[in-house]
């Protein structure tokens, strides 16, 4: 298979080269993907971060001015800077200011907005490390991961314990901010209570930390003996380890033998020096790594226009690069907001926020009733539904629970704004309701809107945002028991092949096809790890067992937790799942006939379908349906008209719109039955100011 793009050159390194020693058995390690990268404050340094002794003294000198202390404390702590009580320091600091003040101090700080990312980081994200593991707070990291590879990574903090954990178990990259995220103040870990709670309050990331530290070998670069969070890692060293532990390695500057010796002896870290003062030597370093590696271990630079990837909250820059595409600069970072409707159940009765463009518009509670009115209602999708048949009944539950007050704010927003991007935030409890199926007037909220669900559950940046390749990959599976006469779907088949029709005509992608017999586990498996589509489309039978959903192959059921580590590790920008119930089965519905009735029995909160699972791996944006009534021509011309407009530059949200549209005239509602989770703004090709 040739690679996406030709490698890119070997990076110049300005400076003169210093003569570094690289072991063998660590360029091994990186080849085979176990080696981990853990950067500390002097990389951040190269892009003029402070340095530890630096902050704390700008934290000084703020606490000072702000909570007016005296000469005598000044003194005092300026004595304690003097010997290094760096933790000490920072609580002081902080219970002075107060933990607002003292988050907004750190944020201005150590805040890298219009920093250029310096070389060393573009090139640390370039190599195959298994993890970037940091102590800082800033975001250089992904910002180049961003440029320099597309999309944005799967970036965790101690409060993603869940995803961590998965994401460890699957063998998928990340980045870890071990010690917190400045977009994330309860994540932080700057003073000795900070790192206390860490270490002994938070059981879960201290056993996933330990876990990392078995399992990898580690590079240290930016750290010395002098920085706090260094030696707090060695002291998680020396608690994890009874004997055997993985090899460490360090880049540092300016040690001494006796320094030296000490690593090797109390830490078994095996320190690779350069001279004081020549951080050209850190780039060198990562440069000569890369040289050590074949050209297809090494990703290739992507270089986007700088403008569209500067630091900004996290936010806008997932929808410049969704909106763009991620692989180039294809929008301007200012990308319109969606208008938001969050939504939640509590004292039986629907809670309702809506806001636009950051402003509160509305916040009201629906009428008291049971839980069980609009779940009843949702039972009505199991069948064919006309526009003006039982839909009508379920669409009208769902009007009356949410409140007249949100509906009437709701239709004022939307009014005259026929694409305009709305996300929906859910919780739990109202998630497997189907919300795009809301009545404004003649019309769905599906049809009033490019309306997309937000993921529930898992914080958006543990999901990171894949990057769209140029030129496009698409995975295509359809009509996978066509061998068999009685479960043969034609228009499965036929929704495939005019699938892949609509993306090698485009001129934009190439697809591979897996259809009827040949679309067996074994070549699925070897697609996404050979292929890495960037779209994944399946059209064929779909249901659920007694656990789980799944998607039915030639030669097997293939489960969500079957398919997990393939979206992990290969997560596509674009996900669509045509058939049964792939999103979910709502709140209320029942299954048709007994045994259907025990294995997808809803109860009061639905049961999760494949949604839930590919925005926990990653994937972009999801398409899939919440009903067991999907016509097998209609879903055909349905999907056709979605990749239609996907191709011409339209959103995800939008070409979903649009498609809806283009089937409003037919008899059936099944162009009504799907949702999207994920980002609604993405787009697959340049798409200007397409809808």
């Amino acid at each position: 298979m040739p690679a996406r793009k030709p490698p890119a050159p070997a990076v110049p390194i300005a400076a003169a080269a210093v003569d570094l020693t690289i072991p063998p058995q660590l360029v091994q390690h990186l080849r085979e993907r176990r080696l981990l990268l853990f950067a500390g404050a002097g990389l951040s340094a190269q892009a003029g971060l402070p340095t530890w002794r630096s902050l704390v003294q700008d934290v000084v000198d703020a606490t000072i001015a702000e909570a007016m202390q005296g000469e005598e404390s000044r003194r005092e702590l300026e004595g304690m800077i003097a010997a290094g009580k760096w933790l000490q320091i920072a609580d002081h600091c902080k219970l002075k200011l107060g933990p607002g003040e003292y988050a907004r101090l750190l944020g201005d700080r150590l805040s890298d907005f219009g920093k250029p990312v310096p070389e060393a980081h573009r090139l640390a994200v370039r190599l195959p490390f298994a993890a970037w593991v940091t102590t800082n707070y800033d975001k250089l990291l992904e910002r180049a991961y961003a440029e320099e590879r597309g999309g944005l990574p799967k970036t965790l903090t101690s409060l993603d314990t869940e995803a961590l954990g998965r994401l460890l178990f699957d063998g998928a990259p990340f980045v870890l901010k071990a010690h917190g995220d400045l977009d994330k103040p309860d994540s932080l870990v700057f003073t000795s209570r900070d790192y206390r709670d860490l270490i002994h309050g938070n059981a879960a990331f201290s056993a996933a930390f330990s876990a990392i530290l078995l399992t990898h070998s580690v590079l240290f670069v930016g750290y010395s003996l002098a920085d706090p969070d260094f030696n707090l890692l060695l002291d998680r060293q020396l608690l994890t380890f009874r004997g055997f532990a993985p090899e460490r390695y360090a880049l540092m500057s300016g040690i001494g033998k006796v320094e030296e010796e000490y690593l090797w002896r109390v830490c078994q870290i095996r320190v690779i020096p350069y001279p004081e003062g020549r951080h050209e030597a850190v780039p060198a370093f990562f440069q000569r790594l890369a040289d050590r590696l074949e050209p297809a271990d090494v990703a290739p630079a992507v270089r986007v226009a700088r403008a569209a990837t500067v630091a900004v909250a996290p936010p806008a820059l997932r929808a410049a690069r969704a909106a763009g595409g991620t692989r180039a600069a294809r929008v301007p970072v200012a990308a319109a907001a969606p208008a938001v409707l969050a939504l939640d159940w509590r004292e039986g009765a629907v809670q309702a926020i809506l806001s636009d463009g950051g402003k509160l518009i509305a916040t009201a509670a629906g009428p008291r009733e049971a839980w069980a009115t609009p779940a009843a209602a949702s039972r009505s999708l199991e069948s064919a539904s006309a526009r003006d048949g039982s839909l009508a009944e379920c669409s009208g539950a769902l009007t009356q629970t949410l409140g007249a007050v949100t509906v009437k704010a709701l239709a004022k927003v939307l009014k005259g704004q026929g694409s305009r991007l709305l996300r929906l935030e859910l919780t739990r409890e109202v998630e497997r309701l189907p919300w795009e199926l809301l009545a404004l007037g003649a019309q769905t909220l599906a049809e009033l809107a490019a309306v997309f669900r937000a993921p529930v559950g898992v914080s958006e940046n543990a999901r990171g945002l894949p990057a769209v390749g140029s030129p496009l990959r698409a995975l295509v599976v359809a009509d996978t028991k066509s061998a068999q006469p009685a479960l043969a779907l034609p228009g499965a088949a036929a929704e495939g092949r005019a699938v892949a029709d609509e993306i090698r005509g485009s001129g934009v992608g190439e697809v591979r096809f897996l259809l009827g017999p040949e679309a067996t586990h074994d070549a699925l498996a070897r697609a996404f790890d050979e292929f890495d589509p960037d779209v994944f489309h399946f059209a064929g039978h779909a249901w659920f067992d007694e656990h789980e959903a799944y998607l039915e192959l030639a030669d097997r059921h293939l489960t969500a937790t079957m398919m997990r580590p393939w979206l992990t590790r290969h997560s596509p920008a674009f996900m669509f799942l045509n058939s049964h119930y792939t999103a979910f089965i709502p709140a209320g519905v029942e299954g048709q006939g007994a045994a259907h009735a025990q294995a997808i029995s809803a109860g009061l909160r639905g049961r999760p379908g494949f949604a839930d699972l590919a925005m926990r791996s990653g994937v972009g944006a999801f398409l899939g349906t919440y009903s067991g009534a999907i016509d097998d021509n209609g879903a055909r011309d349905f999907a056709v008209a979605v990749f239609r407009a996907l191709l011409q530059g339209a959103t995800a949200a939008g070409a979903l719109q649009a498609a809806r549209s283009l089937a409003a005239g037919h008899a059936s509602a099944t162009a009504l039955l799907y949702c999207l989770y994920g980002e609604g703004a993405l787009r697959l090709v340049d798409g200007g100011e397409a809808a």
